[in-house]
């Protein structure tokens, strides 16, 4: 059977662990996951999300887990590590979806730079530490998948709303992407990042209740739209299989057209 492009079961026996999937595109992706066999850890800071989120999930063969864990905090990520190696034995794909965003602009002297370390802690330092803690069971068994989740905002600025930790630990993420994937990608293990334009998740409601926001953006979009779910799902499937074992270092805009610098 086949579903989004994957085969239904494709990942029987794989073990998938998602940080931030207790909501948004980590969420979608442990769902899918679930649904074709794997065996699903979600991570992420809130219990009471993570317990509803694993409680939804439809498993097909395989069993879920979740692990409170703040990615900005090494050890946290190695405690999170271990529980999951404890539970299930190994880990053969990550998706680092774990994420945050605020308002800041450089040069404003009042604002001092709490916010931007807040964000390059955990949108580019957490992904990095938890690549690290992932990739020695990888190593074990000449296999592995890493997909990043970054952003479209790594090649795109705003003008009105300044974003610039955002901007600038979501381009990390496409660096370290490369990096990583470079290094290990003759040992089995591919490294790529998606970088996804609009769609409805926790940290863009405030495009989705506002109408007049989410048209002046969607006016942006050469598609005109929000992406839906599935057309995020399908690339992380997509990355996690065997059929992209020859895909490595890439850095993939999911964003209705958004990068190529289209406008009105």
């Amino acid at each position: 059977m086949r579903k989004e492009g994957v085969c239904m079961g494709e990942f029987d026996g794989k073990t998938v662990l998602v940080t931030g999937g207790a909501s948004g595109i980590g969420s979608f992706a442990a769902a899918a996951f679930a649904e074709r066999g794997a065996r699903v850890c979600i991570a992420g800071r809130r219990e009471d999300r993570l317990a509803e989120t694993l409680g939804a999930l439809r498993f097909e063969g395989g069993a879920g887990m979740y692990a409170v864990c703040d990615v900005s905090d090494e050890g946290e990520v190695s405690r999170m590590m271990a529980e999951v190696l404890d539970r299930f034995g190994r880990v053969d794909i990550v998706v680092n979806s774990a994420g945050t965003s605020g308002q800041f602009a450089v040069g404003n002297a009042e604002a001092g730079f709490d916010e931007w370390r807040r964000e390059v802690d955990v949108n580019l330092n957490g992904c990095a530490y938890v690549c690290g803690a992932a990739i020695p069971s990888m190593l074990e068994r000449g296999w592995g998948r890493i997909v990043n989740i970054a952003s479209v905002n790594a090649f795109l600025a705003s003008k009105t709303v300044p974003r610039h930790p955002y901007n600038a630990s979501k381009a990390g993420v496409c660096g370290l992407t490369r990096g990583i994937s470079s290094t290990y990608a003759s040992a089995g293990i591919t490294v790529n990042a998606l970088c996804p334009g609009l769609f409805e998740t926790e940290m863009t409601q405030g495009f989705f209740s506002n109408s007049f926001a989410l048209s002046t953006f969607n006016r942006q979009i050469p598609a005109g739209r929000p992406g839906r779910p599935d057309e995020i799902v399908g690339p992380i499937l997509f990355l996690a299989s065997e059929s992209a074992s020859y895909v490595t270092g890439q850095c993939i805009a999911v964003d209705g057209g958004m990068a190529t610098g289209s406008f009105i």
